[in-house]
């Protein structure tokens, strides 16, 4: 659908639920084709979400070989519901019209955590302890067994397996190796031995059991809103790709976030205060489960990155790769020492830096060849 046919189906949405003439506001994108835009009729604002029916997104959940998939706001409507059972701030949902791929969601503003932290002098530690608090209270309303079990029929949750993982990680293959491994014998050796270190690995990631996972919680989606009693709510937002995976994998977003580093030190009292809160909890099996699940978020997030670059030309993600592989390296000698052997075997220091896309359209020409 071209820009000028979309625009009118737009328009007939909003005149149809009480924002006629109202002029969509774009807001910054993110690293998916799904768009957002505020509305602002001087007494009240909303936002639209946009994700139209035929643009591809990608399979968030590892079930299909294929991870390109078509787009749907269908997620938004049933995971919105789930979250506000479980007790956690989310925007209501005002329209919705699934069949054309819009949403009008309330308006928790601009400040988001980010912002908070950035521009109002906001406390790091505080602001981070209240997310992880919303992570504590979220996972102990999923350790009640039937309420975990009611909320997945009732949401249509995936499952996370190890298979949805390794279904996961084939771009970090497929789209991220070809960039920093030209030679398609090195290449080829070292998609081997990273699905051997994947057959050791992965079962690490359920040693403490799962969760109910916001799957992307860091503090870009986590937002300050005023409450009824004057004071703030953490406000949260993105959550539509919500499935049922290892227990650490939200805490592994929020605190090893490639964006936003918190620091060693936060990190791990956040952690102790995560932990505390599960007198059941073991914790050197947390820890390991802990560091499998920040490996696989960021080999993921190195896929996406290969991804985008070559199917989308978008190239400013690529300063965050020397961090994603000093996150991914973190701890692994002492819990994860498969994964730290393969990354000693095959990729050196300097490949671990901003690649070029030269080199993957030489190295995609070798391969073909």
């Amino acid at each position: 659908m071209n820009a000028a046919a979309r625009q009118d189906v737009i328009d007939l949405f909003l005149g149809k639920n009480g924002w006629r003439d109202v002029v969509p506001v774009p807001l910054v994108d993110d690293a998916s084709a799904r768009k957002y835009y505020r509305l602002d009729d001087g007494r009240r604002t909303a936002l639209l979400m946009d994700f139209p029916i035929d643009a591809i997104s990608v399979d968030p959940h590892g079930i299909h070989e294929n991870p390109e998939r078509p787009a749907s706001v269908a997620p938004v409507m049933t995971t919105t519901d789930l979250f506000m059972q479980a007790g956690w701030r989310v925007p209501a949902i005002y329209a919705s019209d699934v069949s054309q791929g819009l949403v009008l969601i309330e308006d928790f503003g601009d400040l988001t955590f980010t912002r908070a932290l950035d521009q109002n002098g906001a406390s790091k530690p505080a602001l981070y302890l209240r997310a992880v608090d919303q992570l504590i209270n979220l996972h102990r309303y999923c350790d009640t067994t039937t309420a975990q079990a009611g909320m997945q029929a009732e949401a249509d949750l995936v499952v996370y397996g190890p298979d949805n993982f390794r279904r996961m990680l084939k771009s970090f293959k497929d789209d991220y190796l070809p960039l920093i491994i030209a030679d398609p014998v090195r290449r080829n050796q070292a998609m081997i031995d990273f699905d051997v270190m994947l057959d050791g690995v992965l079962p690490s990631c359920w040693k403490t059991g799962t969760v109910i996972i916001h799957r992307d919680y860091h503090v870009d989606n986590l937002m300050l809103v005023e409450n009824d009693e004057g004071g703030e709510d953490c406000g949260i937002i993105d959550f539509q790709d919500a499935a049922i995976a290892p227990r650490p994998y939200d805490l592994v977003s929020l605190l090893r976030d490639v964006r936003h580093d918190i620091g060693v030190e936060l990190e791990n009292s956040l952690k102790d205060r995560y932990c505390a809160a599960f007198e059941n909890l073991g914790r050197s099996d947390f820890e390991m489960s802990y560091a499998a699940c920040n490996m696989v978020r960021n080999f993921r997030i190195l896929g996406r990155f290969g991804w985008l670059a070559i199917k989308a030309g978008k190239q400013r993600y690529f300063d965050f790769i020397p961090r994603c592989w000093e996150l991914i390296l973190r701890d692994a000698d002492r819990n994860l020492p498969e994964l730290a052997a393969w990354i000693a075997n095959h990729i050196p220091v300097e490949a671990r830096m901003a690649p070029s896309l030269s080199g993957a359209r030489q190295s995609s020409e070798q391969g073909a060849s």
